[in-house]
């Protein structure tokens, strides 16, 4: 169940943003070639995979097949729309601020997230929201209440998370036909234990917020 509290995130004033976040794409970071995806075969059934594959190509129970984006940070510009499929992985499985890369803020009431609503989100949101979105340190989350674009014409709140639970990956899906791996345009978003995970090339971990405690919000100016 979610508690709402009454304290207030104070109005900042819209600047540039003064640090780039660790789990931002930059320019300069490649993303590998479609070309290097194959089909593998196992007592599973085919699944997707990489030519010359490495251990750290796929992660989680469902070994999911991760895509492969050069590790480049601060080669470029930074691509503030777009996450680095990596360093997004690493923060949100850690629990580290996804703008500096340290620990993330913790109390007694959890984890520290900012979310917003989301069309896969249930009618409960926040409690229950699916975020592709790591936790952030007090620090930084001031910042990016302060400095983020997206927020800016955004309904938010300020969350404590007591359960931020391990719940799938987005990214894109691919169908095994007579001609090999075929993608469609849209997204997928599904949960882990998901058969259709082996057609996946995932783009973001996701958590579920379970147990939250909103002790924030606006819709920055």
């Amino acid at each position: 169940m979610s508690m709402v509290r009454k304290t207030q995130v104070p109005e900042c004033p819209i600047r540039k943003p003064s640090v780039v976040p660790y789990v931002v794409l930059w320019s300069g970071e490649q993303a590998g070639p479609e070309d290097d995806l194959v089909v593998q075969l196992g007592s599973g059934g085919p699944r997707l995979g990489y030519r010359n594959e490495r251990p750290e190509d796929r992660a989680g129970s469902d070994q999911v097949l991760c895509g492969r984006v050069e590790q480049a940070w601060g080669s470029g510009r930074p691509l503030y729309d777009s996450l680095h499929v990596g360093r997004q992985y690493v923060a949100m499985y850690s629990m580290k601020c996804q703008v500096c890369g340290q620990p993330a803020s913790r109390n007694k009431d959890g984890w520290l997230f900012l979310d917003w609503r989301k069309p896969h989100d249930p009618p409960t949101w926040p409690e229950g929201s699916l975020t592709g979105m790591p936790p952030l340190c007090e620090a930084h989350a001031r910042v990016s209440i302060a400095e983020c674009p997206y927020l800016r014409d955004t309904e938010f709140v300020v969350l404590r998370v007591r359960t931020p639970r391990l719940w799938g990956f987005s990214g894109t899906p691919y169908t095994l036909t007579a001609d090999g791996w075929k993608t469609h345009e849209c997204d997928a978003l599904l949960p882990i234990g998901d058969q259709n995970l082996r057609g996946l090339l995932a783009s973001r971990l996701y958590r579920e917020l379970r147990n939250v405690t909103v002790v924030g919000g606006g819709l920055a100016d």
